[in-house]
């Protein structure tokens, strides 16, 4: 690469995350406004999680064609269309709209991510990677609650314009760091056409296959809380600028995971993640058995989500550390398809047992699935700092 620096990406990785979670709250009150049933928005999540996939594996293709910086582009563009289209009030451009948010998504986390492997030595990643969740943390605590703040006072296409701009912003930024595709390492950077012909190799490796496990259920938890809290707080009476005040506090207080860089060294991250996902479990199953008591429920949300902080805490570092240097570009691909992989299963999963049992049993399906990731943490090793 030419002039971008480690603070160059703390400036990309805070912009990328508000263009997404500046309508990570509204989408759903949208979609239940529409649909009319939270059973409804599962199925409709579910259908998205299926087009999420599939663009997550078109993604290395279009690197391979387009190149790094061209796939970028690309995510840019398709950023700016999604955000025009939500402001029709047709389904088919809600519809469109949220397809090319997730292309767009998937197109310039990926880039990014690949820009950031090639940038970070290695042994350097557990000293910058919490400074990097601070970012991404900032910018989702802010744009939830943003979000819905402006629907509800501004204009209902008010989210989607600034959402346009930031996306915009981010393109100008990237430009003006002259990003390139010259590589700065002696590694390996083969483009990869198809990351299915790296599965067997990626799951094959128990240190891989457990931190994706960790990933994707760490992922599928904060997918059911954007879903089904803005949901809840609407079918309880509590509001939708509750709702978007509880998803901006829960995440915010992420910020606070470079502060837990010296519990980490001193617990080791095992203990870590094991404290955090059952934490999360359990308070998770409390959340759905006091949903009939709807402020002790808001109490338990918080309170769940501080758990999560200790999950988030780790962030990617687990496989940075485990994946060899030369396969970084090859493996990512497979790695950081845990997003879309947990946005299809979880909804997925939703729409099942919604058909069956009413809203409270979304969160404890999820809690009990938490606590049982945290069995799975035993296999970390303890030397892990």
């Amino acid at each position: 690469m030419g002039r971008p620096t480690t603070s160059a990406f703390f400036v990309l990785f805070t912009l990328e995350p508000l263009y997404r979670s500046i309508i990570v709250t509204v989408v759903p009150l949208m979609a239940l406004e529409r649909f009319g049933s939270a059973k409804d928005v599962s199925i409709f999540f579910f259908v998205l999680g299926i087009l999420g996939v599939g663009m997550s594996l078109a993604v290395p293709w279009l690197v391979r064609h387009l190149s790094r910086h061209g796939t970028f582009w690309l995510g840019v563009v398709a950023g700016v269309v999604s955000m025009l289209l939500f402001i029709h009030n047709e389904l088919w451009a809600f519809c469109a709209g949220m397809a090319l948010h997730l292309f767009a998504a998937s197109c310039i986390d990926v880039t990014l991510n690949l820009y950031w492997m090639e940038r970070v030595r290695r042994q350097d990643f557990g000293r910058v990677e919490p400074v990097r969740v601070f970012f991404l943390a900032f910018s989702w605590s802010v744009g939830p609650f943003l979000g819905v703040y402006l629907r509800n006072t501004v204009n209902p296409s008010a989210p989607f314009l600034v959402g346009a701009l930031v996306v915009l912003l981010l393109g100008g930024y990237f430009f003006y760091q002259r990003f390139s595709d010259n590589p700065t390492s002696g590694g390996k950077h083969a483009a990869v056409t198809n990351p299915i012909r790296y599965l067997p190799r990626f799951f094959a490796q128990p240190r891989m296959a457990l931190v994706y496990l960790l990933s994707a259920m760490r992922s599928g938890w904060w997918t059911m809380y954007f879903i089904y809290v803005p949901i809840f707080c609407v079918t309880s009476g509590l509001g939708e600028t509750m709702s978007g005040a509880l998803v901006s506090l829960a995440v915010s207080f992420v910020m606070a995971t470079p502060l837990l860089r010296g519990t980490i060294q001193r617990y080791g991250i095992r203990r870590v993640l094991l404290v955090g996902y059952a934490g999360v479990g359990s308070v998770t199953v409390g959340i759905g058995a006091c949903m009939d008591l709807p402020y002790l429920a808001v109490v338990l949300i918080l309170m769940a989500a501080l758990f999560a902080v200790l999950c988030d805490s780790i962030g990617n570092t687990l496989f940075y550390r485990a994946v060899r240097s030369w396969e970084r570009s090859s493996m990512a691909t497979v790695f950081m398809s845990y997003r879309p992989i947990a946005s299809l299963a979880f909804p997925g999963a939703y729409s099942g047992v919604l058909a069956i049992f009413p809203l409270p049993a979304v969160f404890i399906f999820t809690g009990f699935g938490m606590l049982a990731t945290s069995l799975m943490t035993r296999f970390i090793p303890a030397r892990m700092r």
